[in-house]
């Protein structure tokens, strides 16, 4: 072999030009490694993806499809030399067994990943690269350890989290990946390409031989061409072929022989013309721009889903809303049951059970003659006062008689059962109710919450919470007002300390001055607090007022003026507006006066404890006056809120939307990207009638070939001559016969395009459609906005009416608790209402904006309008808020999924409340 290759290196240099030739790029081309492939396939489908990036109505900041690094599916591993994923341990059997074959030993030649998912994808929340990779690969089951909780997420934020963890946003990238992948394959079937005549591969085949003679030969044929395909549907190609034979033998002769060949198709009908040879790479071309299309459509519908879809932000905080609102009623209702309840355990002094007659020998001891009372006349047995358990076996040892027993006890029986009222038994009944449907409430925002992280691509159990400050202007009572009103209720303890039930009673031991001032200056530090926190944070909300209804539009801030441009639509709405808020303030100073008079009789009260010696009689009107303060206060605090209410639910907007219905229609057809793809499929329908026609032609094609080669026996591969040269020219014709497929595959088209037609004009009209009908939808949900604000402020009224009747002895027994049930119920529905028709708006106001096309979404994901763009929050360093829950929100909703307790309290329970509540509730 040694002599071979000298002789192959140095003796035959010129013979073994082109074989050089052919041999180098084989060797180039067989050695060309994965990851060259991939970095041309990236590089061809990338700059593709630039060149249709030219148009505002579909760019797109992002077609790499190469994952963000901090996402969940990012892999971080080279993708030509990926370890092996984890297995299932029963198919895994198979990659190394089978059927007693072993499997190929090398699978792990470039080792095994620990995950499936990116195992430093928690790094960005604070986790450790050592602990976020133990919990990828136990898939987040880790024993003892949590997932970083994500607080207080801002619209913005969760955009974010989707941008970079969403499986589908990252699918629709690689769809148009793999389209540009494909076109890059159509364009590169019209470039020369390395085949020759007949699409000859090029190739080299080496073959030594001993001939029967002892000869040895070593033998070299090698061919390499090139070819092109012409729009036209011409092919032309090139070949150059080398054949060299070496005979050791002898003298070691060498024979080396060349071939260059050409040849020229043109077919004149079947596969000839531009609309044929074109078509594929036509369709490759326009599905590029399709799924751009596509991508530019999904990013904006993704926004919508992310902000107002069926489990989405919006739909969110509406939940969180509704929650509060049930919380808020079940206190409510909790206070009520507790009030009724007060009042309904004063029971009659005296308690009578029909008796006809007392027994025969009938004696009454002494003790109990100012106890028990027997009206012959009425016949009626009688008991006055309270009755012991010795006065019970007293009673009924009094008598065997049977008439005298069932009276009796039907009398204790009466006397020491708790009586519930029909009042106090509907209240508890719906707060039953109401609790368990919070209940419900709560899991089902859990449950949605769930779907979220699904969407935003965060494994379920991950803790999450989401902001809440687009649910600020809901807030339509200040947390203040509650807190002093609670404040208020509860002084009724300490003022029943000075309390007196029995004034006559001899061992009386009258409050002092020093306690009945003590009781005086809480009232005092009451009142002031009321009006700090009552009346300061009124005028606040009437200054609001005031500034949303100025007239002047001149040297106001644009916040304001935006927000009046918000607000008020027409003059009339101004002018509502101004006159329902002119009724509040007048209330309101209302308030402020009556406030002012309670000022004065605390002043008198204090004056009037500064004598030194006052009588039974003068601290009994004191306390009386001190209960009907602390009375009034509650009243003007309950009073306070609906005024709040009235004020503030008039600052609440709603994002404008001006535009007529024949305008959005118009709008729509220009503008939807979703239609001009459908219509363009149309055309595609159309284009490939002709291209299935075309298949119904003959075979009849103008065919030029022709070849030169060198002499035989010179050893010269480059020596080529004319007279070594031939020529060839002709046609090629088939008939066309048998043609049953292509005539069903021509028939089909025609089918096809029908159907695409249809399908357009199907599309056309659901466009049309879905836009009026969000048009109408927009239309109507702001007008139920507007009657959800004087629903909200009819509730508030009512509710304040039936609290006032329930606390008015003189009104018991009239249907309060049904009255109050009525009232409660107004509120939650007026309020559930307010964020219901406003979350509806707002959902609508985006589909109608994704409907007409014309939605911009920027390098962020998030919808350039105003509102969204300056209210969907910041988005913050990635460790600032994904911190373990401090605790809970302002409404409860934590970012963990355990269910806040809530706990009824049956009657049974509340009988102690109203135990200790009954001698106060007995004061006026």
């Amino acid at each position: 072999m040694r002599r071979i290759k000298r002789f192959l290196f140095y003796n035959n240099r010129k013979p073994l030009l082109t074989t050089a030739l052919i041999l180098a790029m084989a060797v180039i081309h067989s050695g060309c490694s994965p990851t060259f492939w991939f970095d041309q396939a990236n590089q061809d489908t990338y700059e593709i993806l630039a060149e249709n990036a030219n148009d505002p109505a579909w760019q797109v900041p992002r077609y790499d499809i190469e994952p963000d690094p901090r996402s969940r599916f990012y892999d971080p591993y080279d993708p030509n030399h990926e370890p092996l994923p984890p297995d299932d341990p029963a198919a895994n059997v198979y990659m190394h067994w089978l059927q007693c074959k072993k499997g190929y030993k090398s699978w792990h030649k470039f080792g095994r990943a620990l995950s499936i998912e990116n195992p430093d994808w928690l790094v960005q929340y604070g986790i450790s690269p050592e602990l976020s990779a133990e919990i990828a690969a136990s898939g987040d089951a880790l024993e003892g350890v949590e997932l970083p909780a994500l607080n207080d997420l801002t619209l913005a934020e969760t955009i974010d989290i989707a941008n970079i963890n969403s499986r589908e946003y990252q699918f629709q990238i690689e769809n148009l990946f793999l389209a540009a992948l494909d076109l890059t394959f159509g364009r590169f079937q019209f470039d020369v390409r390395y085949l020759g005549v007949g699409g000859q591969n090029p190739q080299a085949e080496l073959n030594r031989r001993r001939l029967a003679n002892g000869t040895q030969e070593l033998d070299l044929a090698s061919r390499i061409g090139v070819n092109q395909v012409l729009p036209s549907g011409a092919q032309w190609a090139v070949e150059l072929a080398n054949n060299t034979l070496w005979i050791f033998s002898g003298s070691n002769r060498t024979n080396s022989v060349s071939l260059l060949s050409y040849s020229l198709v043109q077919p004149l009908l079947l596969g000839a013309g531009r609309k044929v040879v074109l078509n594929n790479l036509t369709q490759d071309e326009r599905n590029v721009l399709y799924q751009t299309r596509t991508l530019a459509r999904f990013r904006k519908e993704f926004f919508t889903a992310n902000v107002a879809g069926g489990t989405g932000f919006l739909q969110l905080l509406q939940q969180i809303q509704v929650i509060e609102n049930e919380r808020n009623n079940i206190k409510l209702l909790e206070r009520q049951v507790e009030i009724l309840r007060a009042l309904s355990s004063q029971k009659p002094k005296v308690q009578s059970e029909k008796l006809e007659k007392l027994p025969e020998n009938w004696i009454l001891p002494p003790e109990l003659v100012d106890k028990l009372l027997f009206d012959e006349e009425a016949q009626l047995l009688s008991w006055s006062g309270e009755m012991t358990e010795a006065h019970e076996k007293q009673l009924l040892a009094l008598s065997e008689d049977n008439a005298y027993q069932a009276a009796v006890n039907e009398l204790i029986q009466r006397i020491q059962t708790e009586v519930v009222t029909l009042d106090v038994a509907q209240l508890e009944t719906r707060l039953a109710q109401s609790i368990n449907r919070l209940r419900t409430f709560e899991r089902q925002y859990q449950d949605s919450l769930g779907n979220f992280k699904i969407f935003l691509g965060l494994p379920p159990n991950m803790p999450m919470s989401i902001d809440q400050s687009l649910l600020k202007p809901f807030e339509l009572i200040d947390p203040l007002l509650p807190a002093i009103e609670q404040e208020i209720y509860d002084y009724v303890e300490v003022w029943a300390k000075v309390y007196v039930e029995d004034w006559e009673d001899p061992d009386l031991v009258p409050p002092t001055t020093a306690e009945l001032k003590e009781v005086l200056i809480g009232l005092k530090q009451l009142l002031a607090k009321l009006r700090a926190d009552g009346l300061e944070t009124l005028e606040q909300d009437i200054k609001n007022i005031e500034d949303l209804l100025g007239d002047n539009d001149e040297n106001v801030s644009e916040e304001l003026l935006a927000l009046r441009q918000r607000r008020f639509l027409s003059e009339e709405d101004r002018e509502r507006v101004r006159q329902s808020s002119t009724n509040d303030i007048r209330l309101y100073s209302g308030v402020r006066k009556t406030m002012e008079g309670m000022e004065r009789r605390l002043d008198g009260l204090q004056s009037f404890l500064s004598e030194d010696k006052l009588t039974n009689e003068q601290k009994k009107r004191i306390i009386f006056e001190m209960a009907d303060l602390r009375e009034d206060m509650l009243r003007i605090s309950q009073g306070m809120q609906v005024i709040e209410i009235g004020l503030r639910v008039e600052l609440i907007t709603l994002e404008p939307f001006t535009m007529d219905i024949g305008e959005v229609v118009r709008i729509g057809l220009a503008n939807r990207l979703d239609l001009m793809n459908q219509r363009g499929l149309v055309m595609d329908a159309r284009r490939l009638m002709e291209v299935r026609s075309n298949s119904l032609e003959a075979v009849l094609n103008v065919v030029v070939e022709g070849d030169v080669s060198t002499p035989l026996g010179r050893n010269k591969p480059l020596d080529f001559r004319g007279s070594q040269a031939g020529f060839r020219a002709g046609v090629e014709f088939t008939a066309p016969l048998s043609l049953v497929q292509e005539r069903n595959a021509y028939r089909e088209s025609q089918i096809d395009y029908q159907r695409e037609r249809r399908a357009f004009m199907a599309a056309e009209d659901d466009t049309k459609f879905e836009i009026r009908q969000s048009w109408r939808q927009l239309a109507v949900l702001r007008q139920n906005f507007e009657t959800s604000r004087v629903q909200i402020r009819l509730a508030a009224l009512q509710y304040d009416s039936a609290v006032e009747a329930t606390s008015d002895p003189a009104q018991a027994g009239r249907n309060q608790g049904l009255n109050l049930l009525n009232a409660l119920n107004a509120v939650l529905d007026a309020q559930n209402s307010l964020i219901s028709n406003w979350i509806n708006y707002e959902q609508n106001r985006l589909n109608i904006y994704l409907d007409m096309g014309i939605m911009e979404i920027d390098e962020n994901g998030i919808w350039k309008d105003d509102f969204y763009q300056h209210r969907a929050g910041r988005i913050r360093p990635t460790n600032e808020h994904r911190q373990p829950p401090p605790g809970t929100t302002e409404t409860g909703v934590t970012a963990a999924e355990d269910i806040r307790q809530v706990v009824f309290r049956p009657a049974g329970e509340l009988n102690a409340l109203s135990t200790e509540s009954e001698e106060t509730s007995q004061a006026p």
